[in-house]
């Protein structure tokens, strides 16, 4: 088992600082799942990205494995989110979420299993190690 993200939507006109611990949110930041249209937007993306290949036939499902070690695995359910499982890939993670940020920048990685938050810069220095244990409320 690897290691699971989520890529969520925000709700607009947040001011938050990342990282950024959802349980001190005032109210909880994530918007809910993805439209129609932006579902489709992100898997287009998904599909352009270095190394990826799809996983089944007719689902929104891939794995993106380089040569140089680590294995993504990415999926959208038909509900419209978008889950990301990482075999020692961290790195890929955070280069498909700059990706995904393109194509709708009210985006955020969220990292369930510790409630935070992140953009890309506080994910790079989580995967550094330089952050983990500072995580911030978001501005009042």
């Amino acid at each position: 088992m690897g290691y699971e993200l989520t890529i969520v939507r925000l709700k607009r006109n947040r001011n938050l600082y990342f990282p950024a611990a959802i349980d001190t949110e005032a109210q909880n930041p994530i918007a809910g799942p993805f439209d129609g249209s932006t579902k489709s937007l992100l898997m287009q993306a998904v599909r352009c990205f270095p190394y990826v290949h799809q996983i089944r036939r007719g689902q929104d499902r891939y794995e993106i494995e380089t040569p140089f070690g680590g294995r993504l695995e990415v999926y959208m359910t038909s509900d419209g989110h978008l889950f990301l499982e990482s075999q020692a890939a961290l790195e890929l993670a955070l280069a498909l979420f700059r990706g995904l940020s393109t194509v709708t920048p009210d985006i955020a990685i969220e990292d369930p299993a510790r409630g935070v938050l992140h953009d890309a810069d506080s994910f790079r220095a989580w995967i550094d190690g330089e952050s983990d244990s500072s995580v911030h409320a978001a501005a009042h």
